[in-house]
């Protein structure tokens, strides 16, 4: 074997080596591109999740600043009433039934005493 021959030979292997390795680097730097592009995508949808989220708060702030719900607050929460107005307190059904009954265990207790 020729020293000619010998050398083409170790080229064309060493040729091979190289193209393997870029081959390897290239689907390795493609699979980093890849991940890279998932994780821009999640964070890209994340943002977007803040940004509706954040458009949501000021809506509601917003809201709760407007005349009428502090309004309805005050009224619903602290039992506020304007200058005039008379607030009424609904009595609950549960002290109505217990009314009654008292009622009618005292007439019943009446009538026995009769």
């Amino acid at each position: 074997m020729s020293f000619e021959t010998f050398f083409k030979k170790a080229m064309v292997y060493l040729l091979i080596i190289v193209i393997v390795v870029f081959a390897f680097k290239l689907m390795m730097n493609i699979r980093k591109v890849n991940q890279m592009e998932d994780r821009l995508n999640s964070l890209q949808q994340q943002v977007q999740n803040q940004i509706e989220e954040n458009k949501e708060l000021k809506e509601e702030i917003e809201r709760v600043r407007s005349p009428e719900y502090v309004e309805k607050v005050a009224r619903e929460e602290l039992g506020l009433v304007k200058p005039g107005e008379i607030l009424l307190i609904p009595v609950e059904e549960e002290q109505d039934n217990n009314q009654e009954e008292n009622t009618q265990q005292q007439n019943s207790e009446e009538q026995d005493d009769n």
